[in-house]
């Protein structure tokens, strides 16, 4: 852990909760390098829903790369973008009378998400302020950080947050 601790920020905060060295993945499955075995119940913050190295997966993207397919190309055409909108029209879409929906494609992390989201809402709605749940935790961009109810993370950018008040957390149907 010591090159960690000493070459890492101290903004990191799931590593601490879970103090092991992962160098393994397999379905919803971490293996640390003592071969503990710890289920991912993070799963890449919600965008694993199929677990890690899912074998069908895999090997459709061993051959995606392996014809030097692109793997980042921001917000540009390309052929899997393209082959990806015409499978969600036909599949999702089409069937649900949704046709005139559109996509928005955002970065590779939940707060490029939320941030979209956010400034979706106010442009739409012409309001500035959101309400965010308590300990609710939406990314680390100062935007995302705005939205958050957990004062840990709340308190993280140099500038304050005021844009978002907090709520208490739902428990019950009754309080929703």
């Amino acid at each position: 852990m010591k090159i960690f601790e000493e070459n890492e920020s101290t903004v990191r905060s799931y590593c601490r909760s879970f103090p092991a060295v992962f160098h393994e993945a397999r379905g919803a499955e971490l293996i640390a390098t003592d071969g503990r075995r710890y289920i991912d119940f993070l799963a890449g913050a919600g965008t694993l829903n199929y677990g890690h190295n899912h074998p069908f997966l895999k090997q459709a993207l061993i051959e995606y790369i392996g014809q030097d397919g692109i793997t980042h190309s921001l917000d540009l055409y390309t052929h899997a973008k393209e082959a990806f909108l015409d499978t969600f029209n036909r599949f999702i879409l089409k069937p649900r009378g949704m046709e005139d929906y559109l996509m928005q494609f955002t970065g590779p992390t939940g707060a490029n998400a939320v941030e979209a989201a956010l400034k979706l809402a106010r442009k739409v709605t012409g309001r500035t302020n959101v309400l965010s749940f308590t300990n609710g935790f939406h990314g680390c961009s100062v935007g995302a950080l705005s939205a958050t109810g957990n004062q840990h993370h709340r308190g993280a950018p140099a500038s304050p947050c005021r844009t978002s008040a907090g709520c208490p957390t739902p428990t019950t149907s009754a309080n929703r």
